[in-house]
């Protein structure tokens, strides 16, 4: 049959040239479109993380000021003689006096009974003074690690009585410079009312910044309260070395941490959402995207342009070829001088190709015909199955009445292998059906074979699924023929049902020698030969190719049989789909 087009469709001849042209042409437009946005975009998504990196540079740089004068002014008191003697009161007098709140550190003194000034101080802090005695700080967790001697100094935050205000010490042990006897230790506190202005001369648009103790506590942030514990949050993990940068996903959106570390083991942290840094990804991307849609727009109209001036001349001469008339030969292919050497040509030796095809098809057509006709006799002279049944009944009861129960039960088997076998010329079988048939097949040549034993494992839930027929005897018919021949004892096949899913598999596994699975599913591949040219495997390739393409006809390209590897013998397996109710697969 010619399948002919409608007219004032494209020409195959068009789209082969405009096609190929306009792809490349929008490919080149989209990989530039694509770079120069990806550049656009780094661009802008680096300088907003330079943006954040500076802020938290401008922040670390500040706070380490202010750490370093703390440690300075520790210095500064440790090493003053007056810590020696009674003018101890006054050095404190001067950096503790009334007016200590307004000022931005404050100094005091915890001394050991070491200290000749020991039996003058008061229990706890005194503002006036700034000294008092150590034995009220033995239950202070930073006093128990400077004791220890963790650290020569230790740093933490601490909640005041002053209006709740919140506080930063430091804290050093100062000795006796002559005898080295323990006087005190020298605490240094700053208000966090400092850091606080240094964060909003460096707030971000969007995101927050973290000052942290070395156990995670929130020292200052505008996200979080003082002394908040944080050492459960996600990033936490990620601070490693000195300084770094990673992403980390918080309430459901990425974010982008950069920290820096103090030199007193405290971590100023800045954490920006993702879609900051990229605000403007996307009006970058839609811009550079709508440019390429405008340059394809462009191209393929200029395109079209060039491909159809050098196209009408075939177009024209491929419309006159689709013209019913002309195909049916009832009027010749009108014929159209165009100056064109290679449209001429193909006008005329379209001429001939077409008497040529009319008469290959009506020839091939006929003998097709012919062909099915004497197979279909074939199969009809070689099955007549109420004569095959009658025929067997009565061998079996002369056996019966000559007392040959084992030709009898020969015979009965046979008779199941036929009357399953011909299945009324049904394409589905009940499951149960096929193993009763399989099964009568084995019996026989169980007979024949006295060490062979057949073993089914079958779920009783699957013996009414509906598969295609006449599967399992051919497949066992080859482990017996090929895989057990060469065998005389311990021959075993077994035939088992699963399903995964809406796929029933079926297999069939025997003991024998073995045949490479690979080569076995490279025969599957093979196309359909015509009758009587010979299939590549021989009659065993014949038949694994016969159950193949029937399951494959009747449930699609997707089932079929595999062999799979196996340490002996040959595994095959028949792969159908299933359907839970009995009902026969669509």
């Amino acid at each position: 049959m010619v399948h002919l087009r409608r007219r004032g469709t494209s020409t195959k001849l068009l789209s082969r040239l405009t096609l190929p042209i306009f792809i490349l042409i929008v490919t080149f437009i989209a990989l530039f479109s694509t770079a120069a946005s990806y550049i656009l975009i780094r661009v802008q998504n680096d300088h907003s993380l330079k943006m954040a990196e500076q802020s938290l540079k401008f922040v670390y740089r500040n706070i380490r000021y202010q750490f370093d004068t703390m440690d300075n002014l520790a210095a500064f008191v440790l090493n003053n003689p007056s810590m020696e003697n009674m003018s101890l009161l006054s050095l404190l007098n001067d950096f503790g006096s009334a007016q200590s709140v307004k000022q931005s550190y404050v100094v005091s003194i915890a001394l050991e009974p070491e200290s000749g000034l020991y039996a003058l101080a008061p229990e706890a802090f005194y503002p006036v003074t700034g000294i008092f005695k150590s034995d009220s700080l033995n239950t202070r967790d930073w006093y128990s690690r400077l004791k220890r001697g963790d650290s020569p100094t230790v740093w933490w935050g601490e909640k005041t009585n002053v209006l709740s205000g919140t506080m930063i010490y430091s804290a050093r042990k100062k000795g006796n410079l002559s005898d080295g006897r323990s006087i005190g230790t020298v605490i240094i506190g700053a208000d966090t009312g400092s850091i606080k202005g240094v964060f909003d001369n460096a707030s971000l648009e969007e995101g927050y910044h973290l000052l942290l103790d070395e156990s995670g506590r929130v020292i200052y942030s505008e996200q979080y309260g003082f002394l908040e514990d944080l050492s459960n949050m996600p990033y936490m993990g990620l601070l490693t070395g000195k300084a770094g940068s990673a992403l980390v996903k918080m309430n459901g959106e990425q974010h982008r941490m950069m920290y820096e570390t103090l030199e007193n083991g405290w971590r100023l942290l800045a954490l920006v959402p993702e879609r900051h840094l990229g605000r403007y990804t996307l009006v970058i991307a839609a811009l550079g995207a709508a440019t390429a849609v405008a340059a394809s727009f462009i191209a393929a109209y200029l395109l079209r342009k060039i491909t159809v001036r050098v196209t009408v001349p075939i177009t024209k001469l491929v419309n006159a070829m689709q013209r019913p008339e002309v195909v049916d030969f009832k009027e010749p292919l009108p014929y159209h001088h165009t100056g064109i050497y290679e449209v001429d040509e193909l006008n005329q030796q379209f001429t001939g190709m077409l008497v040529t095809i009319h008469r290959l098809i009506e020839q091939s057509f006929t003998e097709e015909i012919e062909r099915r006709q004497l197979q279909l006799e074939l199969l009809q002279a070689q099955i007549n199955p109420h004569f095959l049944y009658n025929t067997l009944d009565l061998i079996n009861c002369r056996a019966i009445l000559a007392g040959d129960r084992e030709t009898s039960r020969i015979v009965l088997s046979l008779a199941n292998v036929f009357r399953y076998g011909l299945n009324r010329g049904q394409t589905w079988i009940a499951l149960g059906d096929e193993i009763k048939q399989v099964e009568a097949y084995l019996h026989i040549q169980a007979m024949m074979m006295e060490e062979l034993t057949v073993e089914t494992d079958v779920p009783p839930e699957l013996m009414g699924a509906r598969i295609v027929h006449l599967i399992l005897q051919p497949l066992a018919e080859n482990a017996v023929k090929h895989g057990l021949s060469l065998y005389r004892e311990n021959c075993r096949i077994h035939i088992s049902a699963r399903t995964e899913g809406r796929t029933l598999i079926l297999r069939v596994a025997d003991n024998g020698r073995g045949f490479d699975p690979e080569e076995l599913n490279r025969l599957l591949l093979q196309p359909p030969r015509e009758p009587g040219h010979r299939q590549e495997g021989g009659e065993r390739g014949y038949g694994i190719l016969n159950v193949h393409r029937r399951i494959q006809l009747h449930c699609g390209e997707g089932y079929g049989l595999r062999y799979l590897a196996a340490a002996r013998g040959t595994v095959a397996e028949a792969v159908l789909p299933y359907d839970a109710d009995g009902e026969r697969p669509v």
